[in-house]
């Protein structure tokens, strides 16, 4: 670790790069978890009936979810074809003006389309900053660097729970504004790309999702990230989200209160990033790092399945281990962006980024359809979808190349 920290001390730029994206996954967390935590308040203000708070919840956060997939494709091509500073720019840009806008919306309608708008904004934040650093620093440290844009970013969440219980649904909206606004203005200060600037392959070659389409071998890559992906958001979009219903199956008494696994869960995934990181650095190796938290994270759900129903503290202490777990996401994004070439790379990192987060629409639609069929059994449900995307991720990153020590100066044509 000294000698990373010397290496930003003595590299100020690739170190102001770091942060600007830190701070930017911080900005984008935030503002993923500010509605979930707001909802209510939001509902109630804008007197939505509360008989169409599911359909309105689910309308908008498909809407925003939409924005982010449009805006996941739309900014990796921007980045591959004018440079990864300038969605840094606009990315940030877009989603401040329109958070901004989100505090002062009148009706439902008025609410989703700000919402859409601002995820496509936030959709280019931390693939750009991925490929941003990884291509500043040395191939040494691009683990660790990754990892600490991770760590600050997972605080972002817990800022937003905090803030929400603190201010209006209007104010907290203003705050993910300002701090987009004040985060433009630090990334002046950031520099594009030397391996961009360099790169030596024409306009029409890059940001091209059709290279990787006509090659067998990228698509199967591109694949298997998102697959490696898809334990983190079953965590997160149904172990978490549907908590209740979980708690309920498994007859538990007391529940568990779905705001507290939200805030433990965050809280250990902050310290699961940098962990991940070190132990990438120490294995020399991302595969085995990130194998390792996948085992983790089976041990987290063999817990949860056969101890957590007991008690209410071992059901919260489970979510420690969970949460830590899913931390391999972060470093999944950095190995992602280390298979594929300069010309697609940050098109690569950030589709990938949001269609592993998109994960969350089938995820939900099979837990539904599953808890139905087992007589409303929700417990073993989501055993069984976690069985099969546990043992889908591990299958997955045996087939992706280890790319610790890979130079990234080369191009995919």
């Amino acid at each position: 670790m000294k000698d990373f920290f010397d290496y930003c001390k003595n590299n100020k730029k690739t170190f102001t790069a770091i942060l600007a994206s830190a701070l930017g996954f911080f900005v984008d967390l935030y503002d993923i978890i500010i509605f979930s935590a707001e909802r209510v308040d939001s509902f109630i203000s804008l007197k939505i009936p509360q008989s169409a708070w599911p359909s309105e919840t689910a309308r908008i956060l498909n809407a925003q979810m939409a924005g982010m997939l449009l805006g996941g494709f739309l900014w990796g091509i921007v980045g591959d074809k004018f440079g990864r500073r300038k969605v840094l720019f606009g990315s940030i840009a877009m989603y401040s003006f329109f958070t901004l806008l989100n505090a002062f919306v009148s009706n439902e309608n008025q609410y989703m389309f700000c919402r859409f708008l601002a995820g496509i904004g936030l959709a280019g934040e931390l693939g750009a900053g991925i490929t941003l650093v990884s291509e500043q620093m040395d191939k040494k440290f691009r683990g660790l660097a990754v990892s600490l844009v991770g760590g600050v970013g997972m605080l972002g969440a817990v800022t937003a729970g905090i803030v929400a219980n603190f201010f209006s649904w209007q104010i907290s909206y203003l705050i993910g504004a300002v701090l987009g606004f004040l985060l433009l203005f630090f990334r002046f200060s950031v520099l594009e790309s030397i391996l961009f600037q360099t790169l030596p392959v024409p306009s029409s070659k890059r940001g091209n999702f059709i290279i990787i389409l006509k090659d067998k071998n990228l698509l199967k890559k591109f694949i298997c990230v998102l697959l490696v992906g898809m334990p983190g958001w079953l965590n997160t979009g149904v172990l978490i989200t549907f908590t209740p219903e979980i708690a309920g199956s498994m007859e538990m008494n007391p529940a568990p209160v779905a705001a507290t696994v939200i805030s433990i869960n965050f809280f250990a995934f902050a310290f699961g990033d940098p962990l991940c990181g070190l132990l990438s650095q120490y294995l020399q190796s991302r595969k085995k790092a990130i194998s390792a938290f996948l085992l983790l994270h089976g041990l987290g759900l063999i817990l949860f399945f056969t101890l957590a129903r007991k008690s209410i503290y071992i059901y919260y202490s489970v979510f420690v281990i969970l949460g830590i777990s899913v931390g391999y996401t972060i470093m999944l994004f950095m190995l992602a962006a280390e298979q594929f070439g300069t010309n697609i790379r940050t098109l690569v990192t950030s589709a990938s980024l949001n269609l592993t987060r998109a994960w969350v629409i089938p995820l939900t639609l099979i837990f539904n359809w599953l808890t139905l069929q087992l007589n409303h059994q929700s417990h073993y449900a989501v055993l069984m979808m976690s069985a099969v995307a546990l043992s889908l991720a591990l299958w997955a990153l045996s087939r992706l190349d280890e790319t610790f020590h890979v130079d990234m100066n080369y191009s995919n044509i």
